[in-house]
């Protein structure tokens, strides 16, 4: 699986794939998700990412489903 960016990889393994369902899992729109993707709307370099107050309830869903999440993945080197 090539995992182009910390937005798809998070979707890819929580959701296996999709968008509605993670932002299902998060609490937010889909549309909130969709945002994340779009580099016009994030400051220069963050488009893709998740924005850090969603990381603690990322941590907290995979230590649920029993998932080791690898946080070098969530954050743009």
């Amino acid at each position: 699986m090539t995992v182009n960016s910390p937005l798809q990889f998070v979707t890819d393994l929580f959701a296996n794939g999709r968008r509605a369902e993670l932002a299902r899992l998060l609490g937010v729109n889909r549309s909130t998700i969709t945002g994340w993707d779009n580099a016009e709307r994030r400051p220069d370099g963050m488009g893709g990412t998740i924005p850090a107050a969603y990381v603690p309830k990322l941590l907290k869903i995979a230590a649920q489903r029993g998932i080791t999440l690898d946080l070098s993945k969530l954050f743009p080197s």
